[in-house]
């Protein structure tokens, strides 16, 4: 990959994830305007970056060996960074109080948000993987999917699923705190089980690309 078609990727990431994060997080939280704002960002970044905007997409895609470590680490970084960019423009320019990172609570809680994140990247890998190589008809209902997912996860208050935007929201709040810590005892929940929905959305898709280019074969085979 070149030197700028790699800044382009990686300012696409950056941008995109910014954008997505400081819309959720400016005035008036509104569920919907997140929803369509995340849907133009995925379209406009899936014909460029191919679409991340989520630390959990580009992890999944390292550990199935579909990208390579060097570059998804420089994608991870750019989400990180764009999230940061994103709360410090919320809070500094716009003058919004941004609340503390979402954390777990008992036990009950605690596998509900593990259900729902799981959920949430399965999801959102089976609308992103199948979409990704199609044309830019297929960008625009990738984007349109992903954009309502967001609005539903927003709508329903659960919109600590994406683990890049929730680091660099406990990071910033400690900061401005000036604790400079961060829980870590529930912070890995919110990497771990999103990626984990990623990866079963990835086998799953595999799977059935598998059966299907074997009845392929199979009618070939006959013909």
């Amino acid at each position: 990959m070149g030197i700028m078609e790699n800044k382009k990727k990686l300012g696409m990431e950056f941008f995109g994830v910014m954008v997505i994060v400081m819309v959720a997080y400016s005035g008036e939280r509104s569920p919907m305007l997140t929803g369509l704002t995340a849907g133009l960002m995925y379209t406009m970044a899936m014909g460029i970056s191919g679409g991340h905007l989520n630390p959990a997409i580009t992890i999944g895609l390292m550990a199935t060996k579909k990208m390579e470590a060097e570059e998804g680490g420089q994608y991870v970084a750019a989400q990180v960074l764009g999230a940061f960019a994103a709360f410090l423009m919320a809070d500094i320019v716009l003058g919004n109080e941004i609340a503390s990172a979402a954390t777990t609570g008992g036990m009950l809680e605690l596998w509900q948000d593990m259900a729902a994140m799981t959920f949430a990247g399965f999801i959102l890998m089976i609308v992103w993987i199948t979409t990704l190589n199609d044309n830019k008809t297929g960008f625009a209902m990738g984007g349109f999917a992903v954009g309502m997912i967001y609005w539903m996860l927003e709508s329903s208050g659960f919109a600590a699923w994406n683990p890049g935007a929730h680091f660099a929201q406990g990071l910033w709040t400690s900061i401005m705190n000036t604790s400079l810590t961060i829980d870590l005892g529930t912070f890995w929940i919110f990497w771990i089980f999103p990626t984990v929905g990623i990866l079963l959305g990835m086998v799953i898709w595999d799977w059935f690309e598998a059966e299907e280019d074997e009845k392929m074969d199979v009618v070939e085979t006959e013909e």
